[in-house]
């Protein structure tokens, strides 16, 4: 009796983590017994206080919690964590990384530092085009989102009263290293509420790309 009870508890484990991989990743079959469950994952996150993320069990802001296959090579993986981190205007997100033989990694973001510089002081106009003047290090993304199919990143920060202005970037997963690199970041700083309503409709939409650099083209030499 004591035998078959071991076997059944054993069986139902390996179920449960397959029923979890089947519902959240095509990227892979079957994984690894060792592979951390969506429970184990959230005590690691709400245990490392770098990430800052709430400690809460409410059903209803961690139901889009899921974990994505990487990579599987036969009895290793590498398993990706997309968790909620807090609630607040943005509904912010963390993706943790676990590789066999390694553990947990906090995923970090690349976002470029830049100064807005307005005309007046209204703030209505900007002085100067916005650029990067350098580059911070992220782990909670508002809004963020990752591709099941290819593992990209985005996010979006919405701004104002409206939130009709704010900034989104994405970054690509780097198999190699196991890293996310920025592709693209931009903002658009220009919120309806308050301008006047000629100017609100030229500046509609108005975004500036603060990643990738735009390359100078140097002006051929005047003989």
């Amino acid at each position: 009796m004591a035998t078959f009870l071991k076997i059944s508890a054993g069986v139902a484990a390996r179920l449960f983590v397959l029923a979890l991989f089947a519902q959240t990743s095509a990227r892979g079959a079957e994984l690894p017994p060792d592979v951390p469950t969506m429970k184990e994952a959230r005590r690691f996150l709400i245990s490392h206080t770098d990430a800052g993320c709430d400690d809460t069990d409410n059903v209803n802001l961690i139901k889009d919690d899921r974990m994505l296959v990487a990579r599987r090579s036969g009895k290793t993986a590498t398993v990706i964590y997309d968790l909620h981190c807090e609630y607040s205007a943005a509904r912010t997100r963390v993706f943790l990384q676990w590789r066999t033989y390694h553990g947990y990694r906090l995923m970090q973001f690349a976002k470029p530092v830049y100064e807005l510089r307005w005309g007046d002081d209204i703030s209505s106009e900007l002085a100067e085009k916005p650029r990067a003047t350098g580059y911070e290090v992220a782990t909670r993304l508002p809004n963020g989102k990752i591709n099941p199919n290819n593992l990209e990143i985005t996010s979006y920060d919405l701004w104002g009263a409206d939130q009709d202005s704010g900034e989104n970037g994405s970054w690509r997963y780097q198999e190699n290293t196991g890293q996310y690199a920025l592709t693209s970041f931009e903002v658009d700083p220009y919120g309806e509420h308050g301008l006047e309503p000629k100017k609100a409709a030229a500046l509609r939409g108005k975004r500036f790309v603060l990643f990738p650099i735009e390359k100078c083209v140097s002006e051929p030499a005047k003989k």
